[in-house]
C-alpha cells in the first residue's frame, strides 16, 4: 500500500481543508518565529549597548611591563591585543619618602598656573584603539590628538587651563622631585609645598595645541614625550580572547604559566556582560544555557496555547475521515500503517506551512522592528547612547532552526494526537462513529430554558462547553489579555504621573541648575552674564537664600489664617530684573526699579503645595516692618533680630518663589539682597575649604536657567565646558524618564499583544470548532425554522458569552489585586503609610483600562463568530444533515 500517495491523493481532493490547515500552520509558525526574532534583536541590541558602554574587549591587563607586553601579546589565547597607558598626577605629597629613597625613585608633578594638581591623561592612538568604550574618549568639541604635542581636555579640567578654545596653546610645568636631602638645587617660583618636602632635580616646561574637549578624559597621542608620569615603563593592554580559549581562568593559567609568569600576580580585570553576551567561558555558556531554557519554556507554552489553531484543523479532518479509517482498517491495513498515513499527512502539510510561516514572521518582525525602532522616544540620546541606533534587526540562525523544528514538531504531534483515536478503535467502531454527534452531557441542574431564559441564550450557554479544554485555555488567555493590559496602563499611567510630577512640578519652570562655586559672592554676576552673552540661554537667575524667623505679632499676615504655632521661617530670594518681570506680579504694582531703589522685599501670601495649588492664604497685609531673627540652617543659630521693609505681596508660577510646607517665600532685588547679606554678614550657603596654604571660603550658588529654543545643543555644550558634571539638564533627565518609561511600555504592551492575540486566535478557534462540529444541529434548526438572522445572533451569543466571562473575571481579580495590596498600608503594618507607595493607588482608575480591554474582546468575538455563521448559511441544509447520516 502505497501510503504517501495515499495521503497526496487525499490532501488534493480535499482542497479547502488542506489550505485552512497550512494556514494555520503559516499562522502559528509565523506567531513563533516573531517571539524568537524578538529575543535575538534584543540580545543583538544588548551587545550594542554592552559594547558601547564597556567596550568591546574581554580582558584588561593594567601596569604590564616592556618585558611582560612583549610575552603576553605573543600568546596564542589572545586573538587581537590593543594598548594604551595612563599619565596619572596627584598634588598629595605624602609619599613613602624611604621607599623612594631606597628605590631610587623620583616622582613628578605637573603644575598648572604655579599650583600642583591633580589630573590624568589616557595615551593611545586614535586610530588603532578600538576597544576601548566610546564614553572614555567622546568629544564634545573637535577632534583626538593625533601626534605628539596635540591634546584633549576633558570638560571637567578645562577650568584648571584658563578655559581655552580649539586651537589655543596650553602651557605647564613637569616639576621633578626627588628625595629630600642638605644638597639639592634651588629652583625659582616652586611651590613651598614641593621645595619643602623634596628635593627639585628638574623643571620641564610643556605646551600643547588644544584640538578638542572631551566629555571625560584628557587625551594625547601614544608618542607623547611630555605627559609619562606613572606610565614611563609600563603600559595596558586591552584582548580579546580566540575562539579556541574555553575555560578563561585555567587557559588564562597555563598560557601565562608557559610564558614563566603567575596570571594570579598581574593586574586585570574582565568584561563579563560582554563574555555572557557572546558566550566566551564556561560561566559563559552555563548563563547563555539559562537564559535560552527560559525564552524556550516561555515560547513553548506560548505554542501550546497557539497549538490550538493546528488541532483545530486536524481534529476536523480526523472527523471527517474516521469513516476513511475505519475502512482501510478494514481491509487489511495495520494500526501502524494508519499511523503512517497520519505522519505523511502532516509532513505534507507542515513542509510548505513552516516555510511560509518562517517567511511570514519574518516579514511581520521586519514590519515591527521598523516601527518600533522609528518611536521618537527610542531616538532620543539618554546619555551614553541613542537607543535607536543600537537596535539592528538581526536574526541570528538558531531563530530559523528552532521555528522549524518546534513548527514540524507540533505539526506531527497535532496530527498524531488527533489521529489516535481511530487508530486505536475498532473498524466497526471507526466506521460508526463517523454518523455520531458530540455527547451532550445531560445538565444536573435546571437550564436556562427551563427558567424562562431565551432559547438562544440557553443554548448557546451548553454550547460553550463542551469542549472543556478549549474553554478554559480561551478564558484563561482572554483573562490574562485583559488583566495584563489593565495593569500595564495602569502601571504606565503611575510611572507617566511621577515623571510629570519630578519634572513639571518639582523642577519647574527652568531646563538647567548649576552648582558652581565663587571665591567672591559678586562673582556670579560674571557667571550669569557669560552664559546671557553666549545666546544660548534666558530667564538666567542665581539663587541663595537669606533665612529669619517672624512670629505672628511680628508680621501682620500670619495673623487671621487659622494657622496654629508660634511663627514662621521666612525664605529671602534674590530675582533680576529679567526674573521679576517674566515671573513675578507684584500685587501692589512695584516695578523692579521702585523696589530695587527702596531695597524693600515683597512676600508671597499664597502657601502652596509643590504642583502649585493653593492650601490657605494669608488675608492681612504685612507689616511696614517686620521684626525678624535672621538664621543659619548649618549652625541652628540665631542672630539679633532687625527690622525688614516690606513693599508688600506678591504672586508666581515660579516653583521656586512658593510659599511651601509653612515657609514663607520673600524676594528682594538682586542688588539689595547682596547689600544686605553682606550687611548681615551671613551667607547659608558658604563653606570653608582647607589647603596646605590656608583656608578660604568659597560661596556655593544655584543658577537656574532655560535654553533659547532651538540652541539645545549649543547649550549642552557650553554646560559640559564650563560646568561638567555640576549641573542638572532637566530636559535631558526628563526625556531619559519618558524614553525608559516608553521602553517599558513598548515590551509591556507587545507581551500583552502576544497574549490577546493567543486570546483571538482560541476564541475564533473554539468557535469555528463548535459551529463546524455541530453543523447537524444547526442544520436541523434551520430547518424547523431559525432563520439567518437568528443563527447570527446564535453564534454571536455564544462569543459575547466568552468576552463578558472574560471582562468580569478580570474585573475581580484586578480589583481583589488593588484591594489586597490595600491591606497592610490601611492597617499601617508594621507602621506603613500610603505616603510610602509615592502615589496614589485607586480602585476606580483601573476600570476605564478594562472596559477599553472589554470592548476590544466584544468586537474580536463579534468578528470570530460571522465568518462560522456564514459558512453555515451558504451550506445547503439537505447536504448538511445527510452528511451526518451518511
Amino acid at each position: 500500500m502505497k501510503l504517501r500517495q495515499i495521503s497526496l491523493r487525499y490532501l488534493k481532493g480535499q482542497k479547502k481543508h488542506t489550505i485552512m490547515t497550512i494556514i494555520a500552520i503559516i499562522t502559528a509558525t509565523a506567531f513563533m518565529t516573531v517571539m524568537l526574532a524578538a529575543v535575538s534583536v534584543y540580545r543583538a541590541a544588548a551587545l550594542n549597548i554592552c559594547e558601547k558602554t564597556n567596550g568591546t574587549y574581554h580582558i584588561l591587563f593594567n601596569g604590564l611591563t616592556k618585558e611582560q607586553l612583549v610575552s603576553v601579546r605573543s600568546m596564542d589565547i589572545f586573538e587581537e591585543t590593543q594598548l594604551y597607558s595612563v599619565s596619572s598626577y596627584t598634588s598629595n605629597t605624602a609619599v613613602d619618602y624611604g621607599q623612594m629613597e631606597n628605590d631610587g625613585a623620583n616622582i613628578e608633578y605637573l603644575l598648572l598656573n604655579g599650583t600642583p594638581v591633580d589630573d590624568v591623561f589616557l595615551r593611545f592612538k586614535a586610530d588603532e584603539l578600538t576597544m576601548l568604550p566610546d564614553s572614555m574618549k567622546k568629544i564634545i568639541e573637535g577632534r583626538l590628538p593625533e601626534k605628539d604635542g596635540e591634546i584633549v581636555l576633558s570638560a571637567r579640567s578645562t577650568y584648571m587651563w584658563g578655559y581655552p578654545d580649539i586651537g589655543d596653546t596650553v602651557t605647564a610645568e613637569i616639576v621633578t622631585c626627588a628625595p629630600k636631602t642638605d644638597s639639592g638645587n634651588t629652583y625659582e617660583n616652586i611651590p613651598a609645598v614641593l621645595s619643602e618636602a623634596f628635593d627639585i632635580t628638574g623643571v620641564t616646561q610643556i605646551s600643547f595645541t588644544v584640538v578638542g574637549i572631551s566629555e571625560d578624559s584628557n587625551i594625547v597621542d601614544y608618542s607623547d614625550t611630555r605627559l609619562k608620569a606613572m606610565s614611563s615603563s609600563t603600559d595596558n593592554m586591552l584582548a580579546r580572547f580566540s575562539s579556541e580559549t574555553n575555560d578563561l581562568y585555567w587557559d588564562l593559567h597555563y598560557a601565562f604559566a608557559d610564558a614563566g609568569y603567575e596570571i594570579d600576580d598581574f593586574t586585570y580585570g574582565m568584561n563579563q556582560e560582554l563574555l555572557d553576551l557572546e558566550g566566551k567561558g564556561v560561566e559563559a555558556k552555563f548563563s547563555q544555557a539559562l537564559f535560552f531554557a527560559l525564552v524556550y519554556l516561555v515560547v513553548i507554552f506560548l505554542m501550546f496555547c497557539v497549538r490550538m489553531v493546528i488541532d483545530n484543523s486536524f481534529e476536523m479532518s480526523a472527523k471527517e475521515r474516521i469513516k476513511q479509517f475505519g475502512l482501510l482498517k478494514a481491509v487489511g491495513a495495520s494500526g501502524r500503517q494508519v499511523f503512517s498515513l497520519v505522519v505523511w499527512e502532516a509532513v505534507y502539510l507542515a513542509v510548505p506551512g513552516v516555510i511560509l510561516g518562517i517567511l511570514a514572521g519574518t516579514g511581520c518582525s521586519a514590519l515591527i522592528f521598523s516601527a518600533i525602532k522609528n518611536l521618537p522616544y527610542l531616538n532620543t540620546n539618554t546619555g551614553e547612547y541613542n537607543l535607536g541606533e543600537m537596535l539592528v534587526f538581526e536574526i541570528e540562525p538558531y531563530v530559523y532552526i528552532s521555528s522549524a523544528l518546534i513548527g514540524v514538531l507540533w505539526v506531527v504531534v497535532s496530527a498524531v494526537s488527533t489521529g489516535m483515536r481511530s487508530i486505536r478503535s475498532s473498524p466497526v467502531e471507526a466506521m460508526g462513529a463517523a454518523g455520531k454527534r458530540d455527547k451532550v452531557n445531560v445538565p444536573k441542574r435546571p437550564t436556562g430554558l427551563e427558567k424562562g431564559v431565551s432559547f438562544i441564550t440557553a443554548y448557546s450557554g451548553l454550547s460553550i462547553k463542551r469542549n472543556k479544554k478549549r474553554y478554559i485555555i480561551t478564558m484563561v488567555s482572554m483573562v490574562m489579555s485583559i488583566v495584563l493590559f489593565t495593569v500595564f496602563s495602569y502601571a504606565a499611567q503611575i510611572a507617566d504621573n511621577k515623571i510629570t510630577k519630578e519634572f513639571e512640578e518639582n523642577r519647574a519652570p527652568y531646563d538647567y541648575a548649576i552648582q558652581t562655586g565663587v571665591l567672591n559672592p559678586s562673582d556670579i554676576h560674571e557667571t550669569t552674564e557669560k552664559m546671557i552673552s553666549s545666546g544660548y540661554f534666558e530667564n538666567v537667575q542665581y539663587d541663595c537664600l537669606i533665612r529669619f524667623f517672624v512670629s505672628n505679632e511680628d508680621m501682620n499676615i500670619i495673623q487671621g489664617c487659622g494657622f496654629e504655632g508660634e511663627g514662621m521661617a521666612v525664605h529671602l530670594h534674590p530675582v533680576s530684573r529679567e526674573t521679576f518681570d517674566s515671573f513675578i506680579t507684584a500685587e501692589s504694582g512695584i516695578s523692579y526699579d521702585e523696589l530695587e531703589a527702596s531695597g524693600k522685599l515683597l512676600i508671597n501670601p499664597i502657601m502652596s503645595d509643590k504642583a502649585g495649588n493653593q492650601l490657605y492664604r494669608f488675608t492681612e497685609s504685612p507689616t511696614e516692618i517686620i521684626k525678624a531673627e535672621p538664621f543659619i540652617d548649618s549652625m541652628v543659630m540665631f542672630l539679633d533680630p532687625v527690622d525688614f521693609k516690606t513693599a508688600g505681596t506678591y504672586t508666581t508660577d515660579n516653583r521656586l518663589y512658593y510659599s511651601l510646607n509653612n515657609t514663607v517665600s520673600a524676594i528682594m532685588a538682586e542688588s539689595a539682597f547682596e547689600s544686605l547679606a553682606a550687611q548681615l554678614g551671613i551667607d547659608s550657603s558658604s563653606t570653608s575649604v582647607t589647603t596646605d596654604n590656608g583656608s578660604f571660603t568659597v560661596f556655593m550658588r544655584t543658577v537656574h536657567a532655560n535654553t533659547v529654543t532651538g540652541a539645545e545643543a549649543d547649550a549642552v555644550n557650553y554646560l559640559d565646558r564650563n560646568f561638567y558634571d555640576s549641573y542638572t539638564n532637566n530636559i535631558a533627565e526628563m526625556n531619559k524618564a519618558r524614553s525608559e518609561l516608553g521602553i517599558v511600555k513598548t515590551v509591556g504592551y507587545f507581551a500583552v499583544l502576544i497574549i490577546a492575540l493567543i486570546a483571538a486566535v482560541n476564541i475564533a478557534n473554539i468557535i469555528s470548532t463548535n459551529v463546524l462540529g455541530r453543523t447537524s444541529e444547526l442544520a436541523m434548526l434551520r430547518a424547523c425554522g431559525m432563520s439567518d438572522k437568528q443563527l447570527h445572533k446564535l453564534v454571536f451569543s455564544e462569543s459575547l458569552i466568552y468576552a463578558c466571562l472574560a471582562s468580569f473575571s478580570s474585573l475581580l481579580i484586578v480589583e481583589a489585586a488593588v484591594f489586597i495590596i490595600q491591606i497592610p498600608f490601611n492597617t499601617h503594618f508594621h507602621d506603613l503609610n500610603f505616603d510610602d507607595l509615592g502615589f496614589t493607588l485607586s480602585a476606580v482608575e483601573p476600570l476605564k483600562y478594562i472596559a477599553i480591554a472589554a470592548a476590544v474582546s466584544f468586537i474580536v468575538a463579534a468578528a470570530a463568530s460571522w465568518l462560522p455563521a456564514k459558512r453555515i448559511i451558504n451550506s445547503s441544509i439537505v447536504e448538511n444533515i445527510r452528511n451526518t447520516e451518511s
